[in-house]
């Protein structure tokens, strides 16, 4: 039975004297959808962590804030901030982490800082809002569960390719994004490899062009496009892989057989192992 939204959720207690860490959704392109509960968090902070000042810069003029103390937290930098973060959440300063737009640590950076902010035993709060997975996977028109968020996927066409066959085992609906310059390339691979599958190609989503198409992958244009793109593409069967399985050939699935044979496991559950393994490295 679904719970009561409560006007003020409480945030959860840490250490005497720590604060939480409270990991800020903000706005994908719409201002508007800027939620007050992170507003009021970025108004009560010490400490901004941004994937890019410039950014966080114009978004709190925009929202008429202050700005507070910012450092620069992408992926180069996060791991060695780390500990001076927990340094300042020991000392019951409030520290809000944000990306660029968007939730940190869904394909952006946060997710190092808070893995160590857990281990050193402090609290995270969410502050939930915007998510372009979330609005992509709500006008897609297709199947929301089981759904595999692949994040970006490589940029060359041979690792390309290979991630797309390797994702294509996997049951239920594949999320990827992309830039659009680049995701006409993408198309055109899934085009090749899952002609038949629908896809939902969402671009600039909350922004002025906002747009959808959807069709199957061999009738959208290979054309790039402007702005960002999530890329929703529908169930449907796996991409075939002939000849023999030979683990020489670095793909997951030759690794996975001479993995079961090895374990004496099933070829699928060494596979989804790897899988769930590959998902985790940075």
């Amino acid at each position: 039975m679904p719970s009561t939204p409560e006007a003020s959720a409480p945030e959860p207690a840490g250490r005497a004297g720590a604060a939480p860490l409270q990991v800020v959704a903000t706005p994908i392109g719409n201002l508007g959808d800027l939620s007050p509960r992170a507003r009021d968090a970025l108004a009560s902070a010490d400490l901004v962590l941004c994937e890019d000042t410039r950014s966080t810069r114009k978004l709190l003029s925009a929202i008429g804030l202050p700005t507070p103390e910012l450092w620069r937290c992408d992926a180069w930098r996060e791991a060695g901030q780390a500990g001076a973060v927990i340094d300042r959440l020991r000392q019951g300063r409030a520290v809000v982490l944000v990306s660029d737009a968007g939730t940190p640590g869904v394909s952006d950076p946060g997710g190092v800082v808070v893995e160590a902010v857990l281990a050193a035993g402090l609290p995270v709060v969410a502050v939930p809002g915007p998510s372009s997975l979330a609005a992509a996977l709500s006008v897609a028109g297709l199947p929301a569960a089981p759904v595999h968020f692949l994040g970006f996927p490589p940029r060359k066409a041979g690792p390309r390719r290979r991630a797309l066959v390797d994702a294509s085992q996997l049951p239920g609906t594949l999320v990827w994004l992309e830039s659009g310059r680049r995701v006409g390339d993408l198309v055109a691979d899934l085009a090749s490899l899952m002609p038949a599958r629908q896809v939902a190609l969402c671009l600039e989503l909350s922004k002025l062009h906002e747009r959808v198409e959807r069709d199957r992958a061999d009738a959208l244009s290979t054309e790039p496009r402007l702005g960002e793109a999530v890329v929703v593409v529908g169930p449907g069967d796996p991409v075939a892989v002939d000849g023999p399985a030979d683990p020489a050939d670095g793909s997951l699935k030759a690794v996975a057989a001479a993995l079961a044979e090895r374990w004496g496991i099933p070829k699928r559950d060494a596979y989804q192992r790897l899988l769930a393994l590959e998902r985790e490295l940075p």
